[in-house]
């Protein structure tokens, strides 16, 4: 019987590779499976945007599996996955995303996300609007002001790991929204 990764939605709402399918099933639905490790030192973003053929591009997809996300995820239901998220809907209080890889949210994210969750200090995490209760990169953890203490910006907004600190800014100030100007 072939195992999926532990989700509440059905994972097979997106297309997936035969390479990324055999690797899922291979995969303890329980726990957060092994992230590929990468053999370049620049954030995944840099080296994108450095490919100059279609084939460059498939290997860096296959080296960084995509789950694909479909629908809003409600209080109660889990995601795990060795790769990326990506998530077309909200992340609603209660419900929470593990990925080995990035998580992208296009929509709320409110509920828990941890991203790089092997240690992958490289690791970000994105949204529409990003009030998380809780966000952990790799091993640095931070949850949300109370009530009252800090005002949401109405701009997509980025976490990521700088100088050892987990840090949340502007999508354009990033790395990520400067390489895209």
């Amino acid at each position: 019987m072939a195992r999926q990764p532990k989700d509440s939605t059905n994972a097979q709402d997106a297309p997936v590779s035969s390479e990324a399918k055999s690797k899922r099933r291979a995969r303890d639905p329980e726990t957060v499976p092994e992230a590929t490790k990468s053999e370049s030192p620049k954030p995944f973003v840099e080296r994108l945007v450095e490919r100059k053929s279609v084939r460059d591009w498939e290997d860096e997809a296959r080296r960084h599996p995509t789950l694909l996300i479909r629908k809003t995820l409600r209080s109660g239901q889990n995601v795990r996955f060795y790769g990326n998220v990506v998530v077309l809907g909200d992340v609603n209080p209660g419900a929470e995303i593990t990925a080995g890889g990035d998580i992208i949210v296009m929509g709320w994210l409110r509920g828990l996300a941890h991203a790089g969750a092997e240690g992958d200090e490289r690791a970000m995490v994105s949204a529409f609007r990003l009030n998380p209760t809780q966000l952990r990169i790799a091993h640095l953890i931070a949850r949300s002001p109370d009530a009252g203490e800090a005002t949401m910006p109405d701009v997509p907004e980025i976490a990521e790991i700088r100088e050892g600190q987990l840090v949340i800014d502007r999508w354009q100030n990033s790395v990520l929204g400067s390489l895209v100007r």
